[in-house]
């Protein structure tokens, strides 16, 4: 996931990047020696190195100026936390226009997962109860995040959306793949010439990268204040 992020921002170069819920800050140490100007932000971890280092909740108000930043990446923590639309405007507000967000998620929308789902009721990344007990993480409370809601959020606050990479891609989704992708062609037909919204949105409901990939990295673009 780091690697796919990295690939994305790696030639832009004196760029000032906002490293958000950063970890250890491999990322942002990784992208600094790319030549980019990281500014880190934790709640839990402190980065290796602690320049520009903040130490704050992404639940609260990030504690930066408006437009200060021509990037924002929130990698792998939307899912552990409680204000989305907060946390979307807030990218928004501290994002220059022209400027770019990047996220990872984990992807509830494989095939493998819609069944999963279907047979259960509960998504198997997310359950109410766990098989092991004293996980790490056992202490947060998921909020879970399918990319039907981060669409509404990408466009809700004025981004368009660019990029979508699927990672972790497993051979049963593959297999998969072709019967649901046929499922959702007469919509892609019908839809496409009356709600371009909507047809988007089928269209990535039907993609190989919504159906196959266990995670998702997505870079969207700021294009107005609203």
């Amino acid at each position: 996931m780091h690697q796919a992020i990295y690939e994305l921002l790696k030639d832009k170069k004196d760029s000032r990047l906002l490293d958000a819920a950063c970890g250890n800050g491999g990322l942002g140490e990784a992208l600094e020696k790319a030549g980019l100007r990281v500014f880190y932000m934790d709640k839990y971890d402190n980065p290796r190195s602690m320049q520009r280092f903040v130490n704050a909740d992404l639940n609260d108000f990030l504690p930066y100026k408006n437009e200060q930043f021509d990037f924002v990446v929130c990698a792998e923590s939307l899912q552990y936390l409680e204000n989305h639309e907060k946390l979307f405007r807030e990218f928004r507000r501290v994002l220059k226009v022209g400027g770019s967000l990047i996220i990872s998620f984990p992807n509830m929308l494989t095939v493998s997962s819609r069944l999963y789902f279907l047979r259960r009721g509960y998504f198997q990344h997310f359950k109410p109860f766990r098989t092991k007990q004293h996980k790490e993480w056992d202490h947060f409370i998921y909020n879970t995040l399918s990319f039907v809601e981060i669409f509404e959020l990408i466009k809700k606050n004025g981004f368009e959306l660019r990029d979508v990479i699927a990672l972790d891609i497993k051979l049963k989704n593959l297999l998969l793949y072709p019967f649901l992708k046929t499922l959702y062609l007469p919509g892609v037909f019908f839809d496409k010439n009356r709600n371009t919204e909507k047809a988007e949105m089928i269209k990535r409901l039907a993609s190989r990268e919504l159906l196959t990939g266990s995670r998702l990295v997505i870079s969207c673009v700021k294009v107005n204040n609203l």
